[in-house]
């Protein structure tokens, strides 16, 4: 294998990760709209709610992305990209949903990234 089939591998293997991140957050982020629109909380009205439905449709596609990235990454490399969706959620909790963002949040999301990598390096060193 040359280089640049080498280099395009790395790329497609890694966008599945970042691919994963993405449908993750789709499914967080159809899981408020389904709840925005759901006027009675019953079961049958949620089941059949299309945003649930979708936001279950990107979870089962999130799962078979992120087995794929795992057949090509350790573990301890790719789940601090997880921390990732915290912010993907943030930023369009924003945008989506005029939601306020405020300086715990930003806060907690650096103190959570910030323990997952330490986690990781740690996974990593015993490995």
């Amino acid at each position: 294998m040359n280089k640049i089939e080498s280099k395009t591998k790395q790329i497609f293997y890694f966008s599945l990760i970042v691919f994963s991140i993405l449908l993750q957050a789709g499914s967080g982020i159809c899981g408020k709209y389904a709840a925005m629109t759901i006027q009675e909380a019953s079961p049958f009205i949620t089941v059949t709610n299309i945003y649930y439905l979708l936001s279950l449709v990107f979870l089962v596609l999130q799962a078979i992305v992120w087995q794929q990235a795992l057949i090509h990454y350790p573990l301890s490399y790719a789940y601090p990209f997880i921390s990732l969706v915290n912010f993907v959620i943030l930023f369009c909790s924003a945008i989506l949903f005029h939601e306020q963002i405020t300086r715990y949040n930003v806060l907690g999301l650096l103190v959570i990234s910030f323990g997952i990598l330490i986690l990781s390096r740690s996974l990593g060193e015993e490995t």
